[in-house]
């Protein structure tokens, strides 16, 4: 009972959404043909500032708008339990949705070739104004969904565990009691005699089990603690499944602050996997496609820089132009990294002898002013083109656009077990180290960085890092 009411309540909120989605996309094509039948500012005479706008064209491609922003929100986890969500946690997961979808959407018409008659000014107009109209609906749902279930008991928990483990458990689920959720009574798991606890009472052992989920309506079993034997818990999830109550276990006795837990099914086999990098497989496949799609793009574009810097630097010394160097890529993974040569030609050979001058802490050399620097190196490094051949390494993909700087393997030597985490995403250009000071922030700092990366990742944050790379690129700041 209790899972189709909180299905049909994310069936009301998915048709919700897509009605407000529809018509504000409607809306939106229907101001920019209205505005633009009356402007008549143009900011260069003869170019109009808002073209004639294909009306029947941008009005039919809500038949891809409409899902792609439907499945955002969805992959977005807008629609979980809607009775208990905070409102700004909603808030940002919509409109990260959003983002995720306005990309989908670009890379879908891009793809197809279906959105050369699309107008920007709706396309932005609507991306704009979807969130608050998204929100703004589902708030009123989901007041309308705790005014039904205020004071109503539609779900009841059986908490199993010893009085220690299970006391927090209830101050946790006492939280939840407004909106339907409440306490059954205990099951114990020790020998401790009490008649009640934090005002849930005692309802027997773990043995008496199978005689209160008969005699009782339980809609969900919760085990909590890390005291029982795999056969116990064996004989409580076996009760569970022969009556189809839902069975819970929780996990915080592992210690884990960072993992996140995941069921899957190995060809019958149950496994349940806790993972502390991102998991999300359609997120993950659209950062690689846009790896893929905005560096093969680079490469086209800066052609001529390419061509250019090529020649600067074998006119100087007649040495190579590239500098292929081992870097770790993800989980260790050695590859080649390649860089526009801006050292003299032994410049490893003289390392040793600079090691002295070395101004970065742990690992990691770094001199300011490195006499092994050529004139030309000088100039290329100032506005980092000697990185621009990585995006052949994106391309391919040993990196990618964001993510954190691939270290020397020898440098990976003398990490610190913590510091190793940051090998699970794979490196990329830039990161939270390149646009917060570069050379600038110590060794412990950019790793403790390079984590937070990886712990709060998402499309959004990568869209946000590659925007605030353009400045310290062109500024130059933190490059030596």
């Amino acid at each position: 009972m209790e899972r189709n009411r909180v299905a049909t309540f994310r069936l009301i909120a998915l048709a919700l959404d897509a009605l407000v989605i529809a018509m504000t996309w409607l809306l939106v094509t229907a101001a920019r043909q209205w505005l633009g039948q009356r402007w008549s500012l143009d900011l260069i005479p003869g170019e109009p500032v808002l073209r004639p706008l294909a009306v029947g064209h941008n009005v039919a491609l809500l038949i891809l708008v409409l899902p792609i922003w439907l499945y955002a929100l969805r992959r977005g986890r807008t629609y979980d339990d809607l009775r208990r969500v905070r409102m700004d946690v909603l808030l940002l997961r919509i409109a990260r949705a959003s983002a995720f979808a306005l990309l989908f959407l670009l890379t879908v018409t891009f793809t197809l070739q279906v959105g050369r008659e699309l107008s920007r000014t709706v396309l932005a107009g609507f991306a704009l104004s979807s969130v608050p109209a998204i929100f703004l609906t589902r708030v009123l749902l989901i007041q309308w969904i705790r005014g039904r279930l205020r004071g109503a008991i539609s779900h009841q928990i059986l908490v199993v565990g010893t009085l220690d483990d299970v006391s927090p458990l209830l101050e946790v689920l006492r939280r939840h009691q407004e909106w339907g959720i409440r306490v059954l009574g205990i099951l114990q798991a020790d020998d401790a005699s009490a008649e009640e606890l934090d005002g849930a009472r005692i309802m027997g052992r773990i043995a008496d089990l199978p005689r209160v989920l008969e005699l009782h309506a339980v809609d969900e079993v919760m085990v909590t603690g890390s005291s029982m034997s795999v056969d116990t818990l064996r004989q409580v999830a076996d009760s569970c499944e022969e009556l189809g109550v839902t069975f819970s276990m929780d996990a915080n006795f592992l210690g884990l602050s960072i993992s996140k837990a995941q069921l899957a099914d190995l060809d019958g086999w149950h496994v349940l996997s806790f993972s502390a990098i991102p998991e999300d497989a359609e997120a993950l496949a659209v950062k690689r496609a846009m790896d893929v799609l905005l560096s093969g793009l680079a490469l086209l574009a800066l052609a001529p820089v390419f061509a250019l810097t090529a020649l600067a630097i074998k006119l100087e010394d007649g040495g190579p132009i590239f500098f292929g160097q081992e870097r770790s890529g993800l989980y260790g993974r050695g590859f080649k990294m390649w860089k526009f040569r801006s050292m003299v030609i032994d410049a490893e050979a003289r390392k040793a002898e600079l090691a002295r001058l070395n101004e970065m802490g742990g690992p990691v050399f770094k001199i300011k002013s490195d006499p092994r620097v050529t004139r030309v190196g000088r100039l290329i490094r100032k506005a980092s083109i000697d990185e621009l051949p990585q995006f052949w390494n994106v391309f391919r993909g040993e990196m990618s656009l964001v993510g954190p700087r691939p270290p020397l393997p020898r440098e990976v030597e003398e990490y610190q077990r913590w510091q190793r985490r940051r090998l699970s995403m794979r490196p990329g250009i830039t990161c939270i180290w390149q646009v917060s000071g570069r050379n600038h922030i110590d060794f412990e700092t950019w790793m403790k960085l390079d984590l937070e990366y990886i712990d709060n990742w998402s499309l959004f944050l990568d869209i946000k890092l590659l925007l605030r790379t353009v400045p310290v690129v062109l500024l130059g700041h933190g490059a030596s």
